[in-house]
């Protein structure tokens, strides 16, 4: 097929503007996938505890900053600035989401869903099963910082988790899980600052079993059940 090249510079421009726009698209953010990670190994429920279900509302973005779909952000030698938003869900659904494949890794049922929970007592229902868990985002981001010479990777996860009996509708026990996360390279990836970010947050959520009194709470939880059950 003979094209008079005139009618080709058009269409080599227009194609030319489509891939640089494209390009300013797929730079001006990262996708990050928010996820638990194990970093230690845990004991795994028991059979008890198997058989109740534990539901993980989404948790509440209180973090005071001006831009909550932000996870993070690329701070380039020059000094400008590139943010990192969550790949799947918001914040708050992705940091659930996370706490609930920790529970399932661990042998909890877990309920299927994720549901909203305002964190009063009055605003539990009776369908998530035994044991609601949900709370605040106080702190969520990772921020890569670029020299001549280094890059370094700074995460900070700071969350307050809430546990209730759910059939009572009664709040048990309220805690603040924190870490952080830190690592140096000679080169940037976006893979990096993924790993980084999950590191801090599973670090944060493992914390949950580092002494009994989650444990405490869950087998009073239990034994209430089994009365009620009995009665």
């Amino acid at each position: 097929m003979w094209v008079h090249k005139k009618a080709l510079i058009p269409l080599t421009l227009g194609l030319l503007a489509l891939s640089v726009s494209g390009a300013c698209i797929h730079s001006s953010y990262y996708r990050l996938s928010v996820a638990y990670v194990p970093q230690k190994t845990l004991p795994s429920a028991d059979s008890t505890m198997q058989r109740h279900v534990i539901a993980v509302a989404a948790f509440n973005d209180e973090r005071p900053v001006p831009d909550r779909t932000a996870i993070g952000k690329r701070v380039k030698s020059d000094g400008s600035e590139i943010k990192a938003v969550s790949q799947l869900m918001p914040p708050g659904q992705a940091v659930a989401a996370a706490m609930k494949d920790f529970f399932y890794r661990h042998g909890y049922t877990v309920y299927g869903g994720i549901p909203e929970w305002d964190l009063s007592e009055r605003g539990i229902e009776s369908r998530w099963g035994m044991v609601v868990v949900g709370g605040d985002i106080e702190a969520l981001s990772v921020t890569c910082t670029s020299d001549f010479a280094n890059v370094t990777y700074e995460a900070t996860v700071r969350l307050r988790v809430v546990f209730a009996d759910v059939q009572r509708k009664k709040i048990l026990y309220t805690r603040t899980l924190e870490s952080s996360s830190t690592y140096r390279h000679v080169r940037f990836q976006t893979e990096r600052m993924e790993q980084e970010l999950n590191a801090a947050l599973s670090m944060a959520i493992e914390k949950l079993f580092e002494d009994d009194k989650v444990g405490r709470v869950l087998e009073e939880i239990t034994a209430v059940r089994s009365e009620n059950i009995l009665r």
